[in-house]
């Protein structure tokens, strides 16, 4: 019985309004158990910004108007 998987790639595009862009700071590599639940989370990622103090930053996230159409994955913000 082979060992079934699957791969998608997740891009996350950063936008800034500042001079420095925010930066996450490691690459992320997740996985998903085939027996995940609806609204589990299955990552957190995180960001810095070099224009603000760490007690300043606020980040918003959301998926693109392309993958909001794809119920599978969602991002909580």
């Amino acid at each position: 019985n082979p060992l079934l998987t699957s791969k998608v790639n997740v891009i996350i595009n950063i936008l800034d309004v500042n001079e420095f862009p925010p930066e996450i700071s490691v690459p992320y590599e997740t996985s998903v158990c085939e027996n995940a639940k609806q609204g589990q989370v299955i990552q957190t990622v995180t960001a810095a910004d070099k224009d603000l103090s760490p007690a300043g930053q606020r980040f918003s996230f959301r998926l693109s108007a392309e993958a909001s159409n794809k119920p599978n994955f969602t991002v909580h913000d």
